[in-house]
């Protein structure tokens, strides 16, 4: 995708591919600094998208995760949809196919399979115990967070 910012779109509003491994982006423009493979919420203001860190309150968004380190205030490049691998979340043991959701402002595992249920937003390719970093499929479409 070719994007050209003007005095009234910083960064686009739609999702995109630009490969033919299922990858799906957004662009926004960085709220602060963002950490690769870090999950954030994505709003629109008035320029277009804009990164957000995940908060408590229930808010209709998209889980977007920055491949590499992303500079304030820069157009960035974030994942929406397919596979991801070394994400960033709590400790957490997950079994294969159970989701993980946005809920407080927080990565969570649900508990069960990937449903579509409020805040999920990906399904876990492997089985974790006690790690930092899950490899996942991001679901690739707005969600609902769930709130605390």
């Amino acid at each position: 995708m070719v994007f050209f910012p003007d005095a009234y779109t910083y960064a686009p509003v739609t999702p995109f591919t630009d490969s033919s491994d299922g990858k799906v982006y957004i662009y926004a423009i960085a709220h602060a600094a963002l950490t690769a493979k870090t999950p954030y919420l994505i709003y629109v203001n008035e320029y277009g998208n804009v990164t957000a860190a995940p908060s408590a309150i229930a808010v209709y968004t998209y889980v977007a995760v920055p491949n590499d380190t992303i500079a304030s205030g820069a157009l960035a490049k974030l994942q929406i949809g397919g596979y991801i691998s070394g994400l960033i979340t709590p400790s957490l043991s997950i079994a294969v196919g159970h989701a993980l959701e946005m809920t407080g402002g927080a990565v969570a595992d649900s508990g069960v399979d990937f449903t579509g249920l409020a805040g999920e937003f990906a399904s876990c390719v492997d089985a974790t115990t006690s790690e930092t970093t899950a490899n996942v499929i991001l679901c690739g479409r707005m969600i609902l967070t769930k709130a605390s």
